[in-house]
């Protein structure tokens, strides 16, 4: 469904290219500004659309994310263009590009590491009293309660649970006796737990 809405608006993209083509970008700018249409903003980012959809290749490196996310972009563009005071279009449209991007995959990266953390509460005695409707709450707090950690503990957790690190890869990672990593992660598990379990 969302490759063919891409396909449907690439579709249009040329006619609004060519529609428009006796107006510059500042001129298209003003309009938005005057009185919103959005066929002046669709105008404007179709003139774009294709270093729009390369800045999205540079970050997501497959053709199915970029086009996903310069969808995502034309929907945040139509909205923000309409509010900003822009001076600079092509730099203020570059940086909008770029933060959309680093966004979804520093959302993509906490995702993963909440994923990855499961092992870390899945047991019984850990996860116990949450139930399964409130994993996602409590992966949620998971993260708030990982900052709270000592940093040492934070770090053996983070090898040891998320980097599916073994003891004897810690002690050669931290330079550490083997005794003091299973207390510092036996520890910053308790205290994990301790946190979660607070109101």
């Amino acid at each position: 469904m969302r490759s063919d809405y891409y396909k449907y608006i690439c579709a249009g993209v040329e006619w609004f290219k060519t529609k428009h083509i006796d107006l510059t970008d500042n001129e298209l700018l003003e309009r938005i500004a005057k009185d919103g249409s959005q066929e002046w903003s669709t105008a404007l980012f179709s003139r774009y659309v294709e270093m729009i959809y390369g800045v999205c290749m540079k970050y997501y490196k497959n053709p199915s994310d970029s086009k996903d996310a310069t969808m995502d972009i034309y929907e945040k563009f139509c909205t923000k263009v309409k509010t900003h005071n822009i001076e600079y279009f092509k730099s203020w449209l570059y940086t909008l590009v770029k933060n959309h991007c680093l966004e979804k995959l520093r959302k993509s990266n906490r995702d993963r590491e909440k994923f990855n953390a499961i092992p870390l509460v899945q047991s019984e005695d850990f996860f116990h009293p949450f139930s399964e409707d409130q994993k996602e709450l409590v992966l949620i707090k998971l993260e708030e309660c990982m900052t709270k950690l000592k940093e040492e503990q934070r770090v053996c957790i983070d090898l040891f649970y998320l980097q599916k690190k073994s003891y004897e890869e810690i002690v050669d990672t931290l330079k550490l006796e083997w005794k003091r990593v299973r207390s510092l992660i036996q520890n910053g598990r308790r205290n994990l737990k301790i946190c979660l379990e607070k109101e």
